[in-house]
């Protein structure tokens, strides 16, 4: 009969030989861990990756261009009306630069609608309001053409009926669709972006908190081999430590760095571009309610508060301010209270060089334009209707379309300078997470591969004894 001796530590323990955490078993199990760790850290950091990722694309790609597609195509169809009552305010072919004006925009609305379609990413929502201004603009255009053939005839009762259907289908349908076409891109654009800063927490939390388990094994079986077997540094297990930390800072740094661009693209231009966008496309309806007042004197008044309201909206200067104060001041970079409309919240984020004097012009331009409104409507309250429809339909410096003009050219600036910057902080965004499904893998397998080669001399050693 055999006897099996009993170490006094296993003695202690309770445990027989086998069962004791022998030097062998702990270095096997410190590298099984490690392994474990490492596929940990690859899933964390390619589940963050992933969401950074789509997060930039919904911002960048899916939800805002879409969103500046539906305020191109708003200044498209408020340009095209615009401009048609500018023609109709006049004898046929007495305004060649409205009927070339008018041209241009209806091809940029033809333009801009096959694109809005192919980017269509949010099904129904997006593709009914374009499906409504295709067939809607149709409508429109044959109601435009109704009123010239009655101009052509010097029929002005025709005119204005066919006008008047044609403005209807402008108000009650072509822009409602395209403020819901924005609408949808942008809900979908702040549910996004609000969550990714969420997610981009909780997934640097699971890369920092697999890194650190990772690390801690790797100090742990540096330490317990320097306890052991008096070694005091493992070069394979060290060299994975180094490599575990390079790719923590890496990858804190990418995920800070790519929230960051988000944020610039976001917040600072996106905000900027939509608000300058609006402002565009109220611009053209705020001329086009112009036209209207001069052409429908029967609905002056609605008309002219038409006027009044849209253009509160691009800017509402406050009681004690005029144009000429609030640009003053914002030129130096002070906030006026009080001012609000889409180029007050414009003037209130400012970030990029040049976008403050662009902006300042814009706003310069748009008070001059109105200057320009308030002389239409007095030589029209006091009779002069032939000068108001000169003065308004008029292209020449001190002239109405001139001073639009002006406006436009102000805002396009405003507005290339924010896509500039919103365009270059998605493209960074981008690169700040490109390769990361590459890189990741080949960090993981080098970690596992240096703690094999690391441990596996040392579990030799016990083989052979």
């Amino acid at each position: 009969m055999t006897t099996t001796k009993t170490s006094p530590q296993a003695k202690r323990s309770g445990l027989p030989n086998k069962q004791r955490l022998t030097t062998p078993r702990v270095l096997r199990t410190g590298m099984y861990v490690t392994w474990g760790a490492s596929v940990l850290l690859l899933i964390a950091t390619i589940s963050g990756v992933e969401k950074q990722r789509y997060a930039i694309k919904t911002v960048g790609i899916d939800s805002a261009p879409s969103i500046i597609f539906a305020q191109r195509l708003k200044d498209s169809l408020a340009g095209m009306d615009a401009n048609a009552v500018n023609e109709l305010l006049v004898k046929p072919g007495q305004n060649p630069r409205a009927i070339q004006d008018y041209e241009e925009r209806r091809k940029a609305f033809a333009e801009r609608i096959i694109a809005a379609a192919k980017n269509i990413t949010y099904g129904d929502a997006e593709l009914k309001p374009i499906q409504k201004m295709q067939l809607a603009q149709g409508e429109y255009i044959a109601k435009i053409q109704q009123a010239r053939d009655f101009n052509e005839r010097g029929d002005a009762n025709g005119v204005l009926e066919a006008y008047r259907q044609a403005a209807a289908i402008m108000d009650n349908t072509l822009l409602p669709a395209a403020d819901t076409l924005d609408a949808v891109n942008s809900t979908e654009l702040e549910r996004t972006y609000n969550e990714q800063r969420f997610a981009t927490a909780e997934a640097l939390f699971f890369v920092i908190i697999s890194s650190l388990l990772l690390l801690g094994v790797l100090v742990a079986l540096q330490l317990f081999l320097n306890h052991r077997m008096r070694r005091i540094l493992n070069p394979m297990l060290l060299a994975a430590t180094a490599i575990a930390i390079i790719f923590l800072g890496y990858t804190i740094n990418a995920f800070f760095s790519a929230s960051y661009q988000l944020k610039v693209a976001k917040e600072d231009a996106f905000t900027s571009l939509h608000a300058v966008r609006q402002a565009r496309a109220l611009g053209y309806g705020v001329n086009a309610e112009q036209g209207r007042y001069l052409l429908d004197g029967a609905d002056a008044t609605k008309y002219q508060q038409a006027f009044l309201d849209k253009a509160a909206k691009i800017v509402n200067i406050p009681a004690n301010q005029t144009f000429e104060t609030v640009a003053a001041a914002s030129a130096q970079g002070l906030k006026v209270e009080g001012l609000t409309g889409y180029m007050a919240l414009e003037l209130n984020n400012i970030t990029f060089p040049g976008e403050r004097e662009a902006a300042v012009q814009s706003l310069s331009t748009f008070g001059s334009y109105l200057m320009i409104d308030k002389q239409i409507r007095q030589l029209q309250k006091s009779g002069r209707h032939q000068e108001a429809i000169a003065l308004s339909t008029g292209y020449n410096p001190g002239q109405s379309n001139w001073a639009f003009g002006e406006f436009k050219k102000a805002n396009q600036n405003t507005f290339d300078l924010n896509q500039k910057a919103f365009d270059k902080a998605i493209a960074q965004g981008f690169r700040e997470v490109n390769g990361f499904e590459i890189t990741t893998p080949i960090v993981v397998v080098l970690i596992c591969v240096l703690t094999l080669l690391g441990l596996l001399p040392r579990l030799k050693e016990y083989d052979r004894s």
